[in-house]
């Protein structure tokens, strides 16, 4: 354990483990914790450092609002950052050195002047975001993971890498919102998606991945894009995985880079290995609903009464209110936890009274 003075003198224990490169500022379930209003003194990281001599920690996840990393970061570069700002903010990172920079949008707006990295990614509620180039600045390659929809972003308009990621059974991504792209070359797609003919407008594109996609309905041919080089998908939907697979063996001629289409999946597969919503949670956090999860589901199966199951999901929900930042995201999260719970027990669909229950239980 290490004394580290990181918001005041002395102000904190550290403990690094051999072989982890990272470390989470913030909540309950972080390194170090601090509160979201706190001034942080960044440069007391500066004496750490690995056993091969480069900088420590290599990846910093923080959540609050200072904005000290951005300064601190043009004489210590940082490998990787994740920032959870949690009040309104417009920041210029311009000068930032950072390789791959994250930001996690929730609770007010954040304008942001993108550093020059290699890597940007933003997740949580996009509307609220705007990201801003600095005069002359090179488009990053970009990644979302956007919570309701992707806005228009005319700053990453030129963007020529992106990815997107959401959940394989939550509400699908739009991908329609992509055509804002007009330079996009190589794109990613992971999780639950509609509209995928609008990608047919792409005419670009030489590199697709796919991953965790369950309905594909409306995936273009592989034809519809002249130049593409490489197709990656893995764990999706069988009935287009194996329309795309056949396809692929037509299309594939010298010059192509390695594609392949594995581990096409039925609906039902997708049902049992995603059916709970708890993987976007944090590890403690989540490893903490799916226990209660389990617990209720149990009690559940063997109800012979309605009272058994109501105590069964006031008893889930209860155990929810116990952990810490249940937010927007994790309400959803739980609501839907709380529906397959009731939609198929010993009495039949009982999610109309399960809302009831949810609630008047919960108190997030």
């Amino acid at each position: 354990m290490e004394i580290i003075s990181l918001t005041g003198p002395d102000s904190h224990r550290l403990k690094r483990e051999p072989g982890v490169g990272s470390c989470s500022l913030g909540g309950p379930d972080t390194d170090l914790q601090v509160a979201p209003g706190d001034t942080i003194n960044w440069s007391a990281f500066d004496p750490y450092s690995t056993p091969a001599g480069s900088h420590w920690p290599r990846w910093i996840t923080y959540e609050g609002d200072d904005t000290g990393w951005a300064a601190w970061s043009q004489h210590r570069p940082i490998e990787g950052l994740t920032w959870s700002p949690q009040s309104a903010q417009d920041l210029d990172a311009s000068r930032a050195d950072i390789h791959s920079l994250s930001v996690r949008v929730r609770r007010a707006p954040l304008r942001l002047v993108l550093p020059p990295g290699h890597n940007f990614f933003a997740g949580g509620d996009l509307i609220l975001f705007t990201p801003v180039l600095a005069p002359g600045a090179q488009c990053p390659t970009v990644g979302f993971s956007p919570t309701t929809t992707l806005p228009i972003m005319p700053a990453l308009a030129r963007a020529a890498s992106v990815s997107v990621s959401v959940q394989p059974l939550r509400k699908p991504f739009d991908c329609a919102s992509l055509l804002q792209f007009t330079e996009l070359r190589h794109l990613q797609l992971s999780g639950s998606m509609t509209n995928l003919e609008a990608l047919a407008e792409l005419r670009g594109l030489t590199g697709l991945h796919l991953r965790f996609v369950p309905e594909m309905a409306g995936l273009p041919s592989l034809n519809a894009w002249p130049e593409l080089l490489q197709l990656i998908a893995w764990n999706v939907d069988d009935r287009e995985g194996k329309r795309l697979r056949t396809e692929l063996r037509r299309a594939v001629h010298e010059g192509w880079e390695y594609s392949s289409v594995s581990k096409s999946r039925s609906a039902e597969w997708f049902a049992t290995e995603y059916r709970l919503p708890f993987s976007a949670w944090p590890p403690k956090s989540a490893r903490a609903a799916v226990k209660a999860f389990r617990a209720a589901e149990k009690a559940v199966g063997t109800a012979t009464t309605e009272f058994t199951v109501e105590t069964a999901v006031r008893g889930f929900v209860a155990a929810i209110n116990r952990l810490p930042r249940i937010e927007t995201t994790e309400r959803e999260d739980a609501q839907a936890a709380v529906a397959l719970l009731a939609t198929d027990t010993p009495l039949g669909d009982l999610r109309k009274p399960a809302d009831d229950w949810f609630e008047t239980t919960r108190d997030f």
